[in-house]
């Protein structure tokens, strides 16, 4: 049977990743527990709502 797919996996690379290599001095791990998206999508999502229900209230 003739399999048109290359007979490879990504997975299987050795080597410098793509994205280069990070000594420990580089690195900031504590970075992404900075980040609150979801607190302020949870907030502006709330203000919608809000918004909503008095348009709705007013009419």
């Amino acid at each position: 049977m003739n399999d048109p797919r290359p007979n490879f996996d990504d997975d299987d690379w050795v080597g410098e990743p793509p994205e280069g290599r990070h000594t420990r001095e580089q690195s900031n791990p504590g970075f992404w527990a900075g980040q609150r998206p979801l607190v302020v999508g949870l907030f502006w999502m709330g203000l919608l709502v809000l918004a909503v229900v008095v348009l709705l209230l007013a009419l």
